[in-house]
């Protein structure tokens, strides 16, 4: 049975995360089992997905089979699901876990995130309910902490090891931490890279004891804008270090203390993604790469869909 370089990342509640994982946002079917296949031999043990990704089912299969076959024993993985905003009306959050645990034919989760801070209209089967004949989102109205009680719940059940959130800025990181929770988030994962650096968010979990995963690790081409692997100062760092522009961006990451989980149904870049554990960005180097960070602006998952952004929760101003 192979073993894993990876380091681990030490949270709350003595939870151990693998600081790199494999993101799986529009993998399904049998290309996802077989990018598990690989990377698990790789060396890959984090594993994310979510409710919204449809993708539980095949990556159960492919988790279950490793298990069997003898590559990996469940308690080396660390699965990841996410809990959609459809699923937060009140007495639903312990639902949709276990709805994701039968799809994926898991016994438990490592971790449950609440995917977003806002609060959509109850659906069990759409994404984005409607209000009839709109195309206006239908907006919930639950005090998200109330939400995040239930999650606590799960937890409590043993249906997940620990419990986390996603896409929270500051005011709703603090705002939650204020109030009367009893077990905290592990993780805020969010939207991170070079150009969306994230060094405030980063500050204000730390100082609740909260460590960040950043996915879109390498950013994500939109038209008109540049990716950070296609940008000169990666690249020349890139080539002063002998590594790709993939692994100077997350080895950056890596070594903020942020979990990066990459997403790639590409085999031969599975390889090199993973392949960062073999060098070290020096500080003059990494504060070059520090001032790439554009804010707001590089920003590139913007859910601007519908009306959500009218949503008094919604998180990116």
């Amino acid at each position: 049975m192979a073993t894993s370089p990876v380091w681990s990342i030490e949270c709350k509640g003595s939870v151990k995360i693998p600081i790199l994982g494999l993101g799986t946002y529009a993998a399904v079917g049998d290309d996802l089992k077989e990018i598990i296949f690989k990377a698990i031999d790789v060396g890959y043990r984090h594993f994310d997905t979510a409710d919204y990704y449809d993708n539980l089912v095949p990556l159960g299969e492919a988790v279950r089979k490793s298990i069997a076959d003898g590559k990996v024993k469940r308690e080396d993985l660390f699965i990841v699901t996410k809990v959609w905003p459809t699923w937060y009306g009140e007495g639903r959050v312990e639902a949709a876990v276990r709805k994701n645990l039968k799809e994926s034919g898991l016994d438990y989760f490592d971790l449950v995130l609440l995917h977003w801070p806002f609060v959509l209209g109850d659906s069990d089967t759409e994404k984005m309910p409607l209000e009839p004949g709109t195309n206006r989102l239908i907006f919930g109205n639950r005090n998200i902490v109330d939400v995040y009680r239930e999650l606590e719940t799960v937890q409590r059940k043993a249906l997940t090891r620990s419990i986390g959130i996603s896409n929270f800025n500051a005011e709703q990181v603090e705002r939650l931490m204020k109030s009367s929770i009893s077990i905290y988030p592990v993780t805020n994962q969010v939207e991170c890279h070079l150009y969306l650096a994230q060094f405030d968010l980063q500050k204000i979990c730390a100082k609740h004891g909260i460590i960040l995963t950043a996915y879109c690790p390498l950013s994500r081409n939109r038209a008109g804008e540049k990716s950070v692997l296609e940008d000169e100062i990666v690249k020349s760092i890139a080539t002063k270090y002998s590594h790709t522009t993939a692994q100077i961006a997350i080895r950056w990451l890596i070594q903020r203390g942020i979990i990066a989980i990459p997403k790639t149904t590409n085999p031969e870049r599975l390889k090199i993604n993973f392949n960062v554990f073999d060098f070290e960005i020096s500080d003059e180097d990494c504060k070059i790469l520090d001032s790439l960070d554009q804010g707001e602006k590089g920003r590139r998952v913007r859910m601007e869909m519908n009306n959500l952004r009218e949503h008094p929760e919604f998180p990116f101003k």
